[in-house]
C-alpha cells in the first residue's frame, strides 16, 4: 500500500519528536540524580565529618549528623566481636559514604588460646616473642574480624583500620617490638588479600612509639587519634604523620561522643 508523503514526514517528524523528548527527558534526569548514589561514595572527601562507634557505644544513641561512620568489628580487643555491631553497621550504611570499619589488634603472645593456632608464617611457641607466630595471630584475628562483619549481612569490602592502642597488650624490649610489627603487618596482609581493602592504622603517636617503637611504615595511612577539638584534628591532618603515610583521618572526642575529620 502506498503511503501519502505527507503522511510520510509527518510520521517522521513524529517519530523525531518523541526520540528528541525521551533523549532530554532522560538527560533531565541524570542531572536531577546526583553523581554518585548513597553507598557508591567510598571514601569521604576532604574537610567531611563523621562518627566512629563501637563496643563503648552500645548503650548510648548513636551519633546523628555526619557524612561518614566508622564500626568497631571488635569489642576492645582481637577475637571478640562487638555486640551491637549490627545495629550499628545498620546505622553506617544511611550515612552518605560507605561504612568503614576497625579492627582492635593486640600481641599477647602464648597467654592467648589463638598463639600459635597456624597460619601463613613458621611459628616457634616455645619462644616468647616469635615473629612468626605474631604474624599469623594478627592474620587470624582480621580474619575473626571479618567473619563477625559478615555474620550480621555486610560484604566486608570498604576500608578497614588496624586500631593500635596501648591499652591492650603488647610485646616488650626489642623482640617484643619487631612481634608487634609482625602483627600488624600480619593483620594488613589479611585484609588486602582476602578483602583487596584499603587498609590504615588508627593510634596516636606516644602509642605508635611505644608498640612499633616508631618504625616507619608509609604504605600505611593514619587515622590519628589524640584531638580534643576540630581544631585540634585539622592540625592533625599532616600530609605525613606518625607512621610516615598520609594523614587521612583526624578524630576528637567531645564527652562520650568520637567525631571524625577526613584530612
Amino acid at each position: 500500500m502506498l503511503i501519502p508523503i505527507v503522511r510520510v514526514a509527518r510520521i517522521a517528524g513524529l517519530v523525531a519528536a518523541t526520540a528528541l523528548t525521551s533523549m532530554c527527558a532522560s538527560h533531565a534526569q541524570s542531572h536531577a540524580q546526583p553523581a554518585q548514589s548513597l553507598q557508591q561514595q567510598s571514601f569521604p572527601r576532604h574537610g567531611a565529618v563523621g562518627n566512629d562507634v563501637g563496643a563503648q557505644s552500645c548503650s548510648t544513641p548513636l551519633p546523628s549528623g555526619g557524612s561518614f561512620g566508622i564500626v568497631g568489628a571488635t569489642a576492645g580487643r582481637p577475637f571478640h566481636a562487638s555486640t551491637c555491631l549490627d545495629a550499628e553497621y545498620a546505622w553506617a550504611r544511611t550515612r552518605t559514604y560507605a561504612p568503614q570499619y576497625y579492627v582492635n589488634l593486640a600481641d599477647p603472645g602464648r597467654r592467648s588460646s589463638h598463639w600459635g593456632v597456624g597460619g601463613p608464617r613458621t611459628c616457634h611457641r616455645t619462644v616468647r616473642n616469635d615473629a612468626g607466630c605474631a604474624y599469623d595471630y594478627g592474620v587470624e584475628a582480621a580474619a575473626a574480624a571479618v567473619s563477625y562483619v559478615r555474620a550480621i549481612g555486610s560484604s566486608g569490602h570498604g576500608r578497614w583500620w588496624l586500631d593500635v592502642e596501648v591499652d591492650n597488650t603488647w610485646g616488650t624490649g626489642s623482640a617484643g617490638l619487631a612481634a608487634n610489627i609482625a602483627d600488624i603487618r600480619g593483620a594488613r596482609h589479611y585484609l588486602r588479600r582476602h578483602l583487596h581493602a584499603a587498609v590504615g592504622v588508627y593510634t596516636e603517636t606516644g602509642w605508635w612509639d611505644q608498640i612499633t617503637g616508631g618504625v616507619r611504615m608509609t604504605h600505611l595511612p593514619v587515622w590519628g587519634g589524640g584531638a580534643n577539638s576540630i581544631r585540634h584534628a585539622r592540625q592533625n591532618c599532616r600530609r605525613h604523620s606518625i607512621t610516615g603515610g598520609p594523614a587521612l583521618l583526624a578524630q576528637w572526642i567531645v564527652g562520650s561522643a568520637d567525631h571524625d575529620l577526613a584530612c
